[in-house]
């Protein structure tokens, strides 16, 4: 089946006016860019042009290369030059994508012909290549959801790895803030015993040091109550002696006065005539009157205290056994004025 010339004419029109456009879109800055081999903002890039115009002319004017030899199947294409340039490429691209040379087109209205299933709708309708990387040009539904698919995937799953972390996180905090709150408590349970120990040895050396204080006390308290009740022993030999020696002086008293009655008596009957008698009796008087105040003048010296010489003597003193002093002279002085040894207690002796 052939194609008709109308065909091939809007055909050619309307690449025309794309390639213009195209050319305005290049002049004009590009401000957005392809990423990731995917279109952006729903962005296409404009058809390839399968026929050009001037190709015709060109091609009618210089006819491509013909190598010497033909592979069945395959179309006869122009040699690339060997240097490189690019006179390979544009004859190659005049060979696509033109018309063939007239002795060609007889087999290609056969083949199109035989394979009468392609219209001329479907062969000037651009197809649509997949190469799996999300190139195709009618492929932007698919690969914006496709796009949005995965970002969701990718979305949950960052969301569930974040919340994952973040229960991690606080796991991790919680179990640290345990051991912290234990480590503080046994620090401060450390302390407080390390306090309540020192405390407590204070307190055992303080109470030691007291008991050693009331022991050393109750031990002087034993040692003066030993020492009270001898001298409690000694106050009462020192009565009894004192007594004794009261009962003493009143007998030598007693015997003083019996010897004195005595001797008066006697010295009465002594004359043999009332003048001898009256004689002896005044010269035995004169004498006994002499022995006696001289007697009393002894014992009076002896019976008042050596120290003021007017009051008696009342008090003992111990331990020279001296009885000395009167009752104000004996708190005055601390020494026996007889023997000048120092003294310990005085006894009042009542006479």
């Amino acid at each position: 089946m052939a194609f008709p010339q109308h065909h091939f004419q809007r055909h050619y029109q309307s690449q025309q006016q794309q390639q213009q456009q195209q050319q305005q879109q290049q002049q004009q800055p590009q401000t957005k860019n392809f990423r990731n081999l995917q279109t952006i903002d729903g962005q296409m890039s404009q058809q390839v042009a399968f026929y050009n115009p001037t190709d015709l002319q060109e091609q009618s004017q210089h006819p491509p290369y013909i190598p010497p030899f033909h592979v069945v199947g395959f179309a006869p294409g122009p040699v690339p030059p060997a240097d490189g340039s690019d006179g390979g490429v544009d004859l190659q691209l005049q060979w696509n994508y033109g018309l063939e040379p007239e002795r060609k087109r007889l087999k290609e209205q056969d083949f199109l012909e035989n394979n009468s299933q392609i219209s001329s709708v479907d062969f000037l309708q651009p197809r649509s290549v997949s190469t799996g990387l999300g190139l195709s040009l009618d492929n932007t539904h698919l690969t914006s959801t496709g796009d949005s698919a995965l970002l969701s995937l990718i979305g949950d799953d960052i969301k569930c790895e974040l919340q994952q972390q973040d229960v991690e996180i606080d796991r991790f905090l919680k179990v640290q803030g345990e051991r912290l709150r234990q480590a503080v408590l046994e620090k401060v349970q450390a302390t407080q015993l390390q306090s309540v120990s020192l405390i407590e040895d204070k307190v055992l050396q303080k109470l030691r040091e007291k008991e050693a204080e009331v022991e050393s006390i109750n031990k002087r308290n034993m040692e003066l109550e030993d020492r009270m009740e001898q001298l409690t022993v000694e106050a009462g030999t020192w009565q009894q002696r004192a007594r004794y020696n009261e009962n003493m002086i009143s007998a030598l008293k007693f015997n003083l006065q019996q010897a004195y009655v005595q001797s008066r008596d006697s010295k009465e009957g002594c004359g043999d005539s009332e003048v001898d008698d009256t004689a002896s009796c005044c010269n035995g008087r004169s004498l006994d009157f002499h022995l006696l105040s001289r007697e009393n003048t002894d014992m009076k010296e002896m019976m008042t205290c050596k120290a003021c010489r007017v009051n008696e003597v009342t008090m003992v003193l111990l331990p020279c056994k001296h009885l000395c002093l009167c009752k104000d002279c004996e708190s005055k002085l601390s020494f026996c004025p007889l023997c000048q040894s120092s003294k310990f207690i005085g006894m009042e002796v009542y006479m």
